[in-house]
C-alpha cells in the first residue's frame, strides 16, 4: 500500500494541473490510471537505462 500513498497525490496534481503530465518507470509495475491516459507514460525500463539514454540523447542535441 505504500506506492499507492506516494504515487496517489502525484495522479491528482496531474489531473488538476493543465500543462502537467506523469511518468511512470519501473521495470515490472509501471503504469499510468485511465483518467490520467492522455496526459502520462508507463516506461517499463530501469530508470538508471532512462537516465543512459536521456544523457545519450541531450548529448546528441549539444553537438
Amino acid at each position: 500500500m505504500t506506492p499507492m500513498f506516494i504515487k496517489e497525490p502525484f495522479w491528482n496534481m496531474t489531473y488538476s494541473w493543465r500543462e502537467a503530465f506523469y511518468i511512470s518507470i519501473n521495470p515490472k509495475d509501471a503504469m499510468v490510471p485511465p483518467a490520467l491516459r492522455k496526459k502520462g507514460l508507463a516506461i517499463n525500463e530501469d530508470i538508471a537505462h532512462v537516465f543512459q539514454d536521456a544523457v545519450k540523447e541531450k548529448e546528441k542535441i549539444g553537438q
